[in-house]
């Protein structure tokens, strides 16, 4: 990820001098929980709070998501040497759907419990690192495994009983 910034930057200072922006990014998912292996819609959104329109300079993958600290979405995912430009007019923003799902579930599964989302985008304009603030999600059972799991408690008691 750092390298696709720092090749924005390269192409930028080429271009002209890079102007700072502030520019709001925000995460979402599409719901607050979901069944064990069941695919997460992740929003990234960057808002443009400003008077005037922004540009942004990015790559084809223009925003990325960070699952609990660990697993970056766009770690990896190499693109071709393509600039790209994204201008968002004031008080207006723009919204990149990321999927995790099967690809991404097997680099990084999801486990029971509580997870959280920080949202990115990688334009070189941006003031600070273009990060969202975190939010959370809960992965849980599905129903059949519920059952299973209150069958095994339920036995395991009977059989400590005897």
């Amino acid at each position: 990820m750092k390298s696709v910034i720092v090749a924005i930057l390269i192409v930028s200072g080429f271009a002209g001098i890079v102007q700072a922006t502030n520019v709001d990014i925000t995460v979402a998912t599409d719901k607050e929980s979901y069944l064990l292996g069941e695919e997460v819609i992740v929003s990234v959104t960057a808002y443009n709070p400003n008077p005037e329109p922004v540009t942004l300079t990015g790559g084809f993958y223009f925003a990325t998501y960070i699952m609990d600290g660990i697993y970056d979405w766009a770690e990896g995912r190499f693109s071709p040497a393509v600039i790209v430009y994204l201008t968002i007019e004031p008080d207006d923003s723009f919204t990149w759907n990321l999927t995790h799902g099967s690809y991404e579930m097997q680099e990084y599964p999801l486990a029971f419990g509580i997870h959280t989302v920080v949202g990115q985008v990688l334009a070189a304009e941006l003031i600070g690192d273009g990060k969202s603030a975190p939010v959370e999600f809960e992965v849980i059972p599905e129903p059949t495994t519920l059952l299973l799991l209150s069958l095994g408690t339920v036995i395991l008691r009977k059989k400590r009983r005897e």
